[in-house]
């Protein structure tokens, strides 16, 4: 019984996942007021209390990409990792990943939904980072130019542009998505065409995982 739910928990995640991201990729529908109405409906009221029911049911799979992600991600910066930028945190699961990796680092973890950063804040009180949840919307970001060292980003709205005008030159970007693997490779082709970064790498880690890091460039595209 176990087993079925889970397996009927992911086909729904990655249902929800595949019909929602594509037209959230495209800036001028992804900001219309009935786009970020009907994102605050499916991650609140609809899908929000059940949201670490469906991490559970991946069974620890959940967090393969962002691991590898975050082990590359210190591997290249050599420790340099200050700032982290966790958008979209939902339950705080990146957040409290991450904080393993960079203890040492200061944790700005956004989400639009006040419930989820209720949630952020309950399932990260006891990690050792400084962590810091805040209200805002990904494609407004409450902070200045060139302040992060690393952007994550995982299952939510990849909105580049911003995420490229926080991090600083030289800095990082992990975006993972569990549901709809496929959805990352067009998000890493739009960051390519755009050209907001001078190295874009894609890799796939398990069925359905795929990871996007990107360096920020010296010029925005």
């Amino acid at each position: 019984m176990g087993d079925s739910f889970n397996s009927l928990a992911q086909f729904f995640s990655q249902l929800l996942f595949s019909f929602i991201t594509p037209p959230l990729l495209m800036p001028r529908i992804a900001k219309l007021s009935i786009t970020r109405l009907l994102v605050a409906f499916c991650f609140g009221k609809a899908y929000g209390n059940r949201y670490q029911k469906i991490i559970d049911s991946f069974q620890g799979r959940y967090g393969l990409a962002m691991a590898e992600g975050l082990a590359k991600a210190k591997e290249m910066a050599r420790d340099k990792i200050s700032v982290v930028a966790d958008c979209g945190t939902g339950t705080g699961f990146v957040t409290k990943q991450a904080g393993e990796q960079f203890p040492d680092a200061t944790f700005i973890a956004f989400d639009i939904l006040p419930g989820m950063l209720t949630q952020a804040r309950h399932n990260c009180k006891d990690i050792g980072a400084e962590v810091f949840h805040v209200q805002a919307d990904t494609f407004a970001l409450p902070l200045p130019d060139q302040s992060v060292d690393l952007v994550l980003a995982q299952n939510t709205i990849p909105f580049f542009p911003e995420f490229a005008r926080v991090c600083r030159f030289g800095g990082m970007i992990i975006y993972v998505d569990r549901a709809a693997g496929w959805i990352a490779i067009r998000a890493k082709r739009l960051v390519e065409k755009h050209r907001l970064f001078e190295r874009v790498m894609g890799q796939r880690v398990d069925s359905g995982f795929y990871t996007v890091f990107g360096f920020r460039s010296s010029v925005f595209g």
